[in-house]
């Protein structure tokens, strides 16, 4: 979709959303709604509850101290396979926008495209402060401090202009290259930046070819001194 702005000669806003506890902070009677209009089986909805509702905790201190049984009363259960579903049931009806949406479990990013910069900035703004009602409403939370705004566009001089996206009166964090679902994601969708660093990482981490390992062993042998 940005590379179609790009063919459209338009300006590409993202805001990548970034959601507070997301699966810990899921409202169980909201969920509970949200499946008895998705699942017709209202014994397999009342099962998916009984196994959410059934959890409980208990902390523990470096010096061995326990804290009293205490139940878990929102969440779904991290590491689970069932959870990303259920977060997915739990947030399908987003709010129409005129951003699209995108989202992988609870990574969410919102895209709008226009001829100006300023149009484009102020549909943002407005989409925003519609999703943030909505995550309100079902009581999910949205990090400013950790949610980042984001340009795309070919366009040179505009090239270190920055996003004005605000929620309660706050901007959000702007970034030339954020990264999303692992992808770095320069302004002009180049991957040289990406590309950088997944070389540097290999480097620190990918085990020695059998070249550089006989290279290696070569310069060992070369440095041990004849024997007398």
């Amino acid at each position: 979709d940005i590379e179609d702005s790009f063919q459209d000669n338009e300006k590409a806003g993202v805001v990548y959303l970034d959601l507070t506890a997301a699966y810990d902070t899921v409202w169980h009677r909201g969920l509970h709604l949200k499946l008895l209009r998705t699942i017709p089986d209202r014994h397999m909805v009342k099962f998916i509850m009984e196994t959410l509702s059934n959890r409980s905790f208990i902390l523990q201190t470096s010096s061995g101290q326990c804290s009293r049984l205490r139940r878990l009363k929102n969440g779904v259960p991290q590491g689970s396979v069932l959870s990303p579903m259920l977060f997915n049931v739990y947030i399908h009806d987003l709010p129409d926008t005129a951003s699209r949406k995108y989202g992988y479990a609870d990574d969410l990013a919102i895209m709008l495209s226009r001829p100006t910069w300023k149009a484009m900035e102020e549909g943002l703004n407005e989409d925003m402060g519609t999703l943030v009602a909505y995550l309100r409403r079902w009581r999910l939370q949205l990090s400013v401090g950790i949610s980042v705004a984001a340009a795309y566009n070919l366009s040179t001089r505009e090239a270190r202009r920055e996003l004005e996206v605000r929620v309660d009166n706050k901007c959000l964090e702007v970034q030339q290259a954020p990264k999303y679902l692992g992808v770095r994601l320069y302004r002009t969708l180049s991957f040289k930046q990406h590309l950088e660093e997944v070389k540097a990482k290999q480097r620190n981490t990918a085990p020695q070819s059998g070249a550089e390992a006989l290279m290696r062993e070569r310069s060992t042998w070369l440095s041990i001194p004849p024997s007398e």
